[in-house]
């Protein structure tokens, strides 16, 4: 198993991919490297690499979070509720926090405590989420966001936004938790050895419940940036975020059957997704030819991730 968080570019699959991107688009824009399209990049990815950040998590232990794209959703939807009625920024991201911790708490136990499939109990707590989003929403964005929460989702510091930095600040200190902690070592040993965890005497039900804990906990975070980067609490702002996300880690050559992964590897997949979405805006190319593309890209880093990791067995 791989405990290293600065796992070196020779075993990271998606770095020659980002290299090639960004050669190829910037010679084919002269766009592409204008200030404002890589600070648009940085931006509009913020929330996922968050939420990359908490399925990362969940990947490691060999489990899946379904519902992380809702979770950001309805947490949004909550957050700019009671910043809607009380104007106060901290109510807003208490709320975005507490709201994911409560799914993330149930997946947790319904998983770890309980014993219930990770894809079926995570299905159905995207679909709760999902549906109390909308219906609190009544289908249309939350309107009243406090302009301190606009402003700091377009400010920029030393050239790079606020929210990305948010975000970079969330994958260091998930990143040291996960390679410089107990924690960490043991959610990798449950992830690669289920069974050696128990024999280990590691408390596998508690383990499981603080990952997917976490994970909740980092939805309420992304929800609580997409209101920053978009300006309003959509209900649907998760809607297409979930394939993105975990194609993502899964570019990035993190195993979806545990035990092997690193959240450098995630950032370098969240970068080449970003790359490609961008470039291929700035090449005119159609959404649905977007998507042809983007999946034959998660195939190919995928497929070289997963001969890496054999090689080094």
């Amino acid at each position: 198993m791989n405990t290293t968080f600065f796992t070196p570019l020779k075993n990271n699959p998606a770095l020659p991919l980002l290299v090639a991107l960004t050669v190829l688009f910037s010679s084919l824009s002269p766009y592409f490297f204008d200030v404002i399209n890589l600070e648009s990049i940085a931006a509009n990815n913020a929330v996922i690499l968050i939420a990359a950040v908490g399925m990362t998590l969940v990947f490691l232990t060999g489990g899946i979070d379904l519902s992380i794209a809702t979770v950001i959703s309805v947490s949004a939807v909550a957050a700019g509720v009671i910043m809607n009625n009380t104007e106060s920024v901290f109510l807003g991201i208490s709320t975005a926090v507490l709201v994911g911790s409560v799914f993330g708490l149930i997946n947790g136990f319904l998983i770890g405590f309980l014993g219930l499939s990770p894809f079926i109990t995570t299905m159905g707590t995207q679909l709760i989420a999902r549906g109390i989003a909308f219906s609190v929403s009544e289908g249309i964005a939350v309107q009243g966001t406090p302009m301190s929460v606009m402003d700091f989702g377009f400010d920029v510091f030393m050239g790079v936004p606020k929210i990305t930095l948010v975000s970079l600040v969330v994958l260091m200190v998930v990143g040291f938790l996960v390679s410089m902690t107990t924690w960490g070592r043991q959610i990798m040993l449950l992830g690669s050895n289920p069974q050696a965890a128990r024999y280990c005497g590691l408390k596998t039900r508690w383990l499981e419940l603080s990952v997917y804990l976490a994970s909740g906990v980092l939805g309420g975070i992304a929800g609580f940036i997409s209101i920053a980067n978009l300006g309003n609490a959509l209900p649907g702002v998760g809607d297409t975020l979930l394939l993105i996300i975990i194609g993502a880690v899964v570019l990035g050559g993190t195993s979806m059957n545990g035990g092997e992964g690193s959240l450098t590897k995630t950032l370098m997949g969240v970068a080449v997704l970003a790359v490609l979405t961008n470039g291929l805006n700035l090449m005119g190319i159609p959404f649905y030819d977007q998507l042809i593309i983007q999946g034959a890209l998660i195939f190919i880093g995928y497929s070289i991730a997963m001969r890496l990791n054999q090689t080094r067995r």
